[in-house]
């Protein structure tokens, strides 16, 4: 413990250690401290704040009171280092709308009523698709908001986390997680006929993306993901580098370059998905991709036409993901895990 005193005012700072972590304050009435002048009032002060940092209840005064720079900082410095790729890509696409909302207050003007004032302002907003924000979502944006304010009190620079007087009534109407029991043919038996009939009227890419999702499992996304030379339709296993690493492709699979954990994997092929695939690896006009757009660039999505061929075919609440979990409720049908 070390009480200086300097210059002409006789302004005065402590320095000491806590539990072999060293602390050094100056008091000069600035960035939160008082003004002391008397060696006396310095210990009085250096004993308070060494009770705050003991009990948990010191907070710092930081730029990153700043709900925008807090976020950025730290929220997505944590989220590039520990999550997946495709985990910190969901937490930047929803941070968007929290910075929107929160982006210019400082973490302490943050309340209990604005959080829940913005999440049932969230539920009414619709998407681009027209439906209204489904409650899982914006579950998850509390959910971002209450381990962002964790955070924020780690770094002390909060000392309550007002996510934790949230309305539990508003909460229970917004669970982290809906069962979604859909899949092709479970309201009707001709659902798969009439759907495909109406991607063979409108789009052959539509057509071959379902297919190929609904007979490998693999998610829409990395369907539209996948190279040419991530097809594998010859009798022999061959390699293919994937970063540092050579991925092992056997005979009639697919890989998967970059799964939902970052990682590669492949995928065996049925005789159905082998002959969409044969077709188009011999597609000359799209190049190195399975699936491009009119300007020749990849693919990033196939929502809106996979919704629209459901309405021309009459088929309600039906998601391209959906046959995903059709080839799953197939595979248990058949006995397999």
């Amino acid at each position: 413990m070390t009480i200086r005193q300097r210059g002409k005012e006789g302004v005065c700072s402590a320095e000491f250690w806590i539990d072999n972590d060293f602390y050094q304050f100056t008091f000069n009435g600035k960035k939160g401290m008082p003004l002391i002048t008397t060696k006396r009032q310095a210990r009085e002060y250096e004993s308070e704040l060494k009770r705050q940092i003991r009990t948990g209840t010191f907070l710092q005064d930081s730029d990153l009171k700043n709900f925008a720079r807090f976020f950025e900082e730290i929220y997505m410095d944590y989220s590039r280092r520990h999550k997946t790729p495709l985990a910190t890509e969901v937490d930047a696409l929803y941070g968007k709308r929290l910075l929107d909302e929160f982006g210019a207050r400082t973490l302490f003007q943050i309340t209990p009523r604005m959080i829940e004032n913005y999440l049932i302002k969230l539920r009414k907003t619709k998407t681009r698709f027209g439906r209204p924000s489904a409650p899982s979502t914006v579950r998850r944006h509390y959910d971002m908001l209450n381990q962002l304010f964790n955070m924020a009190i780690r770094e002390r620079v909060m000392g309550d986390n007002p996510c934790r007087l949230v309305s539990r009534t508003l909460l229970k109407e917004l669970p982290t997680w809906q069962n979604r029991e859909r899949w092709l043919n479970k309201f009707a038996v001709d659902e798969e006929e009439r759907l495909f009939a109406a991607f063979n009227e409108y789009g052959e890419h539509l057509a071959a993306i379902s297919r190929i999702v609904l007979n490998t499992g693999i998610r829409p996304k990395e369907a539209l993901a996948i190279k040419k030379e991530h097809v594998n339709l010859s009798g022999q296993a061959r390699y293919h580098k994937v970063e540092k690493a050579d991925v092992l492709i056997p005979p009639s699979a697919v890989l998967i370059f970059k799964g939902k954990d970052g990682k590669p994997r492949v995928l065996p092929l049925n005789i159905v998905a082998r002959k969409v695939f044969e077709i188009l690896v011999g597609d000359t006009t799209t190049n190195e991709w399975l699936f491009t757009n009119r300007h020749g660039e990849p693919m990033k999505s196939a929502k809106q036409g996979f919704a629209a061929a459901c309405v021309r075919a009459g088929i309600e609440d039906l998601r391209l993901y959906d046959l995903r979990h059709t080839f799953a409720t197939r595979l248990l049908d058949r006995g397999v895990h």
